[in-house]
């Protein structure tokens, strides 16, 4: 009988909360920066789900302009 573990560490990355205009409307997004220079972006989901229902597009497409909106602003 034997035990193996992992240590783990996290990093917290600096991030801001931000609206951005897609075609569909606006969506709330966060944005992480990485000490590498990376870029992160994240549509509220419930926004995206909420302007796909009101505008009758998949939920793939609001959220794909929020991620691109997201990171032309960035």
């Amino acid at each position: 009988i034997g035990l193996r573990y992992t240590t783990w560490s996290r990093m917290v990355l600096p991030r801001e909360e931000r609206s951005v205009e897609t075609p569909y409307g606006p969506v709330r997004v966060k944005v992480a920066h990485a000490p590498d220079g990376t870029i992160n972006v994240a549509p509220e989901i419930d926004d995206c789900r909420r302007i796909a229902r009101e505008r009758g597009v998949p939920l793939k497409l609001v959220h794909q302009a929020a991620v691109a909106a997201g990171l032309s602003s960035a």
